[in-house]
């Protein structure tokens, strides 16, 4: 996701902070006065409500640079303890400055001094301070425990063999709770010799090799380690290729060669993100989590009759499963309702010729190989309910691009196709509500990237509302 597309979510978490420092500001004033918070605010309403309203307002807008300029919005994947406790101190100073600020204006408006500014100021500072490190550590403890366990992981080639190649190698191994795993490197020659020994890869291909290894591994981000100045084509010719695939590129290379070692990337340069935000994550994830285990609990009765009617009308199991492209070009076995014989896959060969759509993908509406219960689980998109599990462990989401068989996926002919797997797939997407079989190929593809680069929260609510009446007309079913 760019950062453009992060707007709804960073909005929706920026809301959350601010009704914390409230909460806090709240929590200061009602220990220091022994009152309620609301009786100033309810007094003072009645008398100057502009006056009081503006300066609310003008607090959060103060609260909200500060926390904006202590990179409270910004990726801490890679940074420390220390530094996330000195950004959230800061924070908290600067947003207990403003609130003596803001305290003070309301007293002034009301000609009474109904607390101790400083006292409240101080107290809110500590309790704003507690806050946000209990959030954040919550956070930092949760994807850390995640990542050691081979969760959440960000799949990265290194550009360069060189001295800073090898230092930031070292670092990724010493630190697996960062979350991310050495593919290899990439350069013609090995130019540092201890970089050869690095674990635990080693070189995959030069520069011209690249192309071929992001169609075919599992790569979020490449990280350059050359010298800008000097591989300045090269570096924009990865820049560009990385975007059709929508991979994050980063540089830890200095602008000139130097000898220095870099031992982390918190300073390094963005040149080209798309990856998604990981607060954006967190609640997408969230989400799909409870609406799915939801479903599944109330769909279960509906579950066990058609697994009882597939069982009943023809030889075979209940489900089928086949291996897809997933999220980050990583496979996964998804999940459906048999809808077909029992050796539809061996008997593809004999309607290969048949297919109904361009490209490399396989349609056919009337295909001869679907059961009559599965024209039926097809038509109404039964069969698609197992893949509630999918999202439940996580290979899926709810709403995002239909993953291909691999099959398919090896017949991409354009690296924007492959885009479309920057993101993980769903259940429903844009194509699906559009005319799903209708729709030709590089339609369907430039739809998935429309919702890769308009990505939010209303949108993957408007397509999963969008889905139903798609289902009951069955437009575009196969």
């Amino acid at each position: 996701m760019t950062p453009s597309n992060r707007k709804t979510v960073l909005e929706l978490v920026q809301i959350g902070d601010i009704g914390l420092l409230f909460f806090c500001l709240g929590t200061a004033y009602i220990l220091t006065s022994h009152r309620h918070f609301f009786d100033l605010l309810n007094s003072l309403e009645t008398r100057h409500p502009i006056q009081v309203f503006l300066a609310t307002i003008m607090l959060g807008c103060g609260w909200h640079a500060a926390l904006r300029s202590n990179r409270f919005y910004r990726s801490h994947r890679l940074e420390g303890f220390l530094k996330g406790s000195l950004d959230a101190c800061s924070a908290s100073f600067l947003c207990a400055l403003f609130s003596f600020v803001w305290l003070w204006v309301v007293a002034s408006v009301a000609k009474r001094n109904l607390v101790d500014l400083s006292i409240v100021s101080m107290l809110f500072g500590v309790l704003s301070f507690t806050a946000f490190m209990l959030t954040r550590t919550l956070s930092r403890v949760t994807m850390h425990v995640l990542r050691s366990r081979g969760h959440n992981l960000r799949h990265i080639l290194i550009v360069g063999t060189n001295r800073r190649a090898h230092g930031f190698a070292q670092d990724l191994s010493l630190h697996p709770e960062w979350g991310y795993q050495l593919q290899g490197f990439v350069d013609d020659q090995w130019w540092y010799e201890q970089t050869s020994e690095s674990k635990p890869k080693a070189l995959l291909g030069g520069f011209d090799a690249l192309p071929a290894l992001l169609r075919k591994l599992p790569v979020d981000e490449v990280i350059v380690a050359l010298p800008i100045a000097s591989f300045y084509q090269q570096i924009a010719e990865i820049v560009v290729l990385c975007g059709h695939h929508g991979i994050a590129v980063r540089s830890i290379g200095t602008f000139f060669e130097r000898t220095a070692v870099l031992r982390e990337t918190v300073g390094s340069i963005t040149l080209h993100d798309e990856s998604w935000n990981e607060r954006a994550s967190m609640i997408k994830r969230s989400t799909d989590v409870l609406i799915s285990f939801g479903l599944l609990v109330a769909l279960a009765p509906v579950l066990l009759m058609v697994a009882l009617l597939i069982k009943l009308t023809s030889d075979g199991p209940v489900l089928f499963t086949q291996t897809r492209m997933g999220y980050g070009k990583r496979p996964f076995k998804i999940l459906k309702f048999r809808t077909m014989v029992q050796n539809a896959e061996k008997l593809i060969s004999q309607v290969a010729h048949l297919n109904e759509t361009q490209g490399p993908t396989f349609k056919l509406k009337n295909d001869p190989r679907i059961t009559s219960v599965g024209k039926f689980l097809r038509k109404t998109s039964l069969d698609e309910l197992p893949q509630l599990i999918n999202v439940l462990v996580g290979d899926m989401s709810l709403v995002g691009p239909r993953p291909l068989p691999l099959r398919d996926y090896e017949g991409f002919s354009q690296d924007w196709h492959r885009r479309r797997f920057s993101v993980k797939p769903g259940i429903t997407c844009l194509w699906q509500v559009m005319g799903r079989s209708t729709i030709g190929f590089d339609e369907w593809m430039a739809l998935d990237i429309r919702y890769i680069e308009q990505w939010s929260v209303w949108l993957d609510i408007k397509i999963l509302l969008q889905t139903i009446p798609a289902v009951f007309r069955g437009s575009g079913a196969a």
